[in-house]
């Protein structure tokens, strides 16, 4: 629809000319939007009627472009997207005057709607994915814990009790139970390295400042990268809602998994700094760096995962990287009261579409 508006002394506006396409657009006939603006006003939806006002003033103020984006209700409750640009220009008698164009956008706005719909459906799912696999391995790593290491300490002591009782001539028996046990031992450490890779008890118990600590002391013995913390919290000790707290230490492994696999760096600098309103942890290396067309390679499921993970508690997360400048995670989270069901924070609420 075509149109000419103009602003009066008064900041009142009326149309001095209206094109014939707003029949099909707003139900409406030039000569009666023409009569009366207010026809036009009463279309537009409450949410975005002040927005259209003070776009349009603005636009006057400093001449220039008007845009605007927002719905109306026709009179059979058809609900319409429209978006408007208008070039404005000063008239010999002062009046501000506008000549330009509003389009019906409703199908694209039904199709970005749908395309909002189904990332969030694949964000909730991704998320559902990620609390199974984190209640699973906590499931796991309890009955690792409890099942086979008691089974194997029950074992240690039978065979213990069975050794004292072996006659000394029996040698070869002796030799054998000390090989049992040694056998033993080596179970119980294995089972504790899975129980601690599936859900790393130092999380619950200390927080996740220690556990980062922990995990970086072990991560430098391991691949021989050094790591230097440093946090702002002298307790060491950050109330977290404890999925947050999970899934902080999982980007945290990742990141060093990241670094391990590709980065070629020899120091690991980690900062974690918390205030009232959210958690921050920064993630840097002084590695080979990457490219930006290479984070966004169809199988970077790392970077991927960890802006899947931040975005379901409504943090935010950077990648800053260029090749030979190593690279730095930044990610924040937003602190969430410890008995907050976390459905009912973390979609932030957004202006219906419809």
């Amino acid at each position: 629809m075509a149109f000419q508006l103009v602003l009066g002394p008064d900041n009142s506006f009326s149309f001095s000319y209206i094109g014939d396409g707003s029949q099909a657009l707003l139900g409406l006939s030039p000569d009666d939007l023409k009569a009366d603006v207010n026809q036009f006003l009463k279309l537009i939806h409450p949410e975005d009627s002040q927005a259209f006002i003070a776009s349009m003033l603005l636009s006057a103020k400093n001449l220039a472009f008007w845009s605007w984006e927002g719905r109306v209700t026709l009179a059979n409750g058809e609900l319409k997207w429209l978006t408007l640009g208008s070039s404005p220009q000063t008239r010999p008698d002062g009046q501000v005057e506008w000549e330009g164009l509003v389009v019906n956008v409703t199908q694209t706005k039904l199709d970005e709607l749908e395309l909002l719909r189904s990332q969030q459906q694949l964000r909730e799912f991704s998320s559902h994915i990620q609390d199974a696999k984190e209640q699973e391995r906590l499931r796991i790593a309890r009955e690792v814990h409890d099942e086979i290491g008691g089974l194997l300490t029950a074992i240690k002591m039978d065979l213990a009790w069975m050794k004292e009782r072996l006659p000394r001539t029996k040698k070869i028996l002796t030799d054998k139970t000390t090989t049992i046990e040694n056998m033993v031992d080596k179970a119980m450490t294995a089972a504790r390295n899975l129980a601690h890779s599936l859900r790393p008890g130092y999380l619950d118990s200390f927080g996740i400042v220690a556990a980062i600590e922990m995990e970086a002391g072990e991560f430098e013995q391991r691949t021989g990268i050094k790591c230097l913390l440093s946090h702002n919290d002298e307790e060491m000790e950050i109330d977290l809602h404890p999925d947050a707290s999970i899934a902080l230490f999982r980007i945290f492994q990742e990141s060093l998994t990241n670094i391990m696999k590709h980065a070629q760096a020899s120091e690991v600098r980690i900062l974690v700094q918390n205030s009232p309103q959210s958690i921050e942890l920064n993630i840097s290396d002084n590695g080979r760096g990457f490219s930006q067309d290479a984070r966004h390679k169809p199988r970077s499921f790392g970077l991927r995962g960890i802006q899947e993970r931040v975005a379901h508690f409504g943090g935010q997360v950077s990648f800053i990287s260029a090749p030979g400048d190593g690279t730095t995670i930044s990610v924040t989270i937003p602190h969430i009261p410890q008995d907050t069901p976390l459905g009912d924070t973390l979609t932030q609420p957004q202006r219906p579409l419809f």
